[in-house]
């Protein structure tokens, strides 16, 4: 994961013989609404001022100063990244020398980027919730979702799908279409549920949707969508894609959540063993 995948955008930059006073850079603050400008000297970057540098300099009533004043005044290290290297080196060198800005820079030192520790810290913690290849909420996730409904009164449906056929994808067209597929069947179920709902990969070609708060007819008519969203798209490198469903309600049909997930996938076998491509519940 470069670095290069988490730049916010350029940088507000100014160049070092421009020598504008600290008045000057904060009205271009609030025209431009950015929380830094990136001091640089024939594109490479020297130096860095921070909304909360301008807090200080205010406070210490240096407003009046220049660029070049202010960097003799309160000198102080510019750190950088090169743009190849791992998003969590970045992380290690925010933490280590304890700042919220990080600029990125290419082979000749020049500015291209930056990045900001708030959103490192909410990419990893997207890391820990989401599959990486389909945007969708992993396994780890809802293993914690399990848990924390277990046992609760609430009315929840579980929707388990599988692609049929996948290892057809993957040994005629390759690995490469094969996450295609799953990338489209992932955006297709995320196409068709509600904010307040949450989609899973599962594992491999296997998917889990939680319906909350919906009688079963619902949860069964969100599952019939998910079906034609998918099977009704055609893909030029391989055609149709097929999926088998099983549907299983909790706690109408089992008052511990994670045997309502397997009743589901026990729905979804009975699904694919009788022809594929259909949707079975639990009666």
């Amino acid at each position: 994961m470069k670095i290069s995948n988490y730049i916010r955008r350029k940088p507000f930059s100014i160049n070092y013989d421009e020598n504008y006073t600290i008045l000057e850079i904060a009205s271009l603050f609030l025209k431009t609404n950015n929380e830094s400008v990136v001091i640089v000297n024939d594109k490479k970057p020297i130096y860095i001022i921070t909304n909360s540098d301008l807090i200080y300099y205010f406070l210490n009533k240096v407003q009046d100063l220049s660029i070049q004043e202010i960097m003799e005044k309160y000198p102080k290290k510019l750190i950088t990244i090169h743009h190849d290297n791992d998003v969590y080196e970045a992380y290690k060198k925010m933490r280590a020398f304890s700042i919220e800005h990080l600029i990125v820079v290419d082979d000749n030192e020049n500015l291209i980027g930056e990045v900001y520790h708030q959103d490192l810290v909410m990419k990893f913690v997207e890391f820990a919730l989401k599959d990486e290849l389909t945007g969708l909420n992993n396994s780890r996730f809802l293993e914690t979702m399990i848990q924390r409904y277990n046992g609760i009164d609430v009315k929840i449906g579980v929707i388990f799908i599988d692609i049929d056929d996948f290892k057809h994808f993957n040994d005629k067209f390759g690995h490469e279409v094969g996450d295609k597929v799953i990338k489209f069947v992932a955006n297709k179920i995320q196409e068709s549920i509600r904010e307040v709902d949450f989609g899973f990969r599962y594992g491999g070609d296997e998917f889990v949707v939680m319906v909350f708060s919906q009688p079963k007819e619902i949860v069964l008519k969100i599952a019939n969508r998910i079906f034609d969203k998918i099977t009704n798209s055609e893909f030029k490198e391989y055609g149709f894609v097929k999926v088998s469903i099983g549907v299983a309600m909790y706690p109408d049909d089992n008052r511990d959540l994670k045997k309502v997930i397997k009743l589901a996938d026990e729905e979804l076998y009975i699904a694919k063993n009788s022809g594929k491509g259909k949707i079975e519940s639990v009666n």
